[in-house]
């Protein structure tokens, strides 16, 4: 009996032993993994409780009138969403919108496809694939909109996304963004996400459960921030968010 559960217990610590090496080596499998596998898991737990915010983010739409004359006239506004994932946010759209996606991980195309086409008020115009880091095939200037929800967390440099935000909103454009962000630092929940930010970037493609994304987006240049914080009622390491609209004059 001490043979079989020493045998079993060798084999399930190098069963994940094995995934997450194939995590750290394979981007694919990094990518699947978490678009087939934890996003579903993880959204079942918490997506509720996002629903609030995301609708109040996306609410900053409404009164926009667009740079276009065209597009004013017609009553649209032309939006940039980076890292869509799976489309969350086209349920909270309510106005007519022109909208391109810029997103790195094309294992989430299917499911983006079916939320787009349940929106009658979203004209899916283009969907580039790439990083917030370098978007050199979006034009300067023609957006009155760009969205960023839970997605300065995950990229590589969080400061070169927000220029390139701004580099791509038109004069009078809007940032709309909502991130969780680091816990306050000397709390027990400060710590635990230290600790477990190394396991949570793999398993994430890439998370960083301890970036200050309030203080990136004050720092930003934009001309006026209205940034609110709040914590959610999920696990401690994610509750902690902030949200709201980065405006250029």
């Amino acid at each position: 009996m001490y043979a079989f559960l020493s045998y079993a217990l060798a084999a399930i610590l190098a069963s994940i032993t094995l995934f997450f090496v194939a995590l750290k080596l394979s981007k694919a499998f990094r990518e699947a993994f978490f678009v087939r596998v934890f996003m579903p898991a993880a959204g079942s737990l918490v997506k509720d409780e996002f629903v609030a915010i995301r609708r109040e983010v996306l609410s900053c739409l409404n009164d926009l009138e667009s740079h276009d004359p065209e597009l004013k006239k017609d009553g649209v506004v032309r939006v940039l969403e980076v890292g869509a994932g799976f489309g969350a946010n086209f349920e909270f759209i309510q106005r007519k919108v022109k909208y391109w996606n810029i997103e790195p991980n094309a294992e989430f195309g299917p499911e983006f496809m079916k939320a787009a086409g349940k929106n009658p008020l979203v004209e899916l115009e283009r969907c580039v694939r790439g990083c917030g880091e370098d978007m050199a095939l979006i034009p300067d200037g023609c957006f009155d909109a760009v969205v960023v929800t839970h997605l300065l967390c995950s990229v590589r440099d969080a400061k070169r996304v927000l220029g390139e935000c701004k580099r791509v909103l038109a004069k009078g454009g809007r940032l709309l963004f909502m991130e969780h962000v680091a816990q306050p630092k000397g709390t027990w929940a400060s710590w635990f996400q230290f600790l477990l930010d190394p396991v949570w970037e793999l398993l994430t493609c890439g998370c960083r459960l301890n970036r200050s994304s309030g203080d990136l987006l004050k720092k930003a240049g934009f001309d006026r921030l209205e940034l609110k914080e709040t914590y959610l009622p999920i696990p401690a390491i994610i509750s902690r968010h902030v949200y709201g609209c980065a405006c250029l004059q």
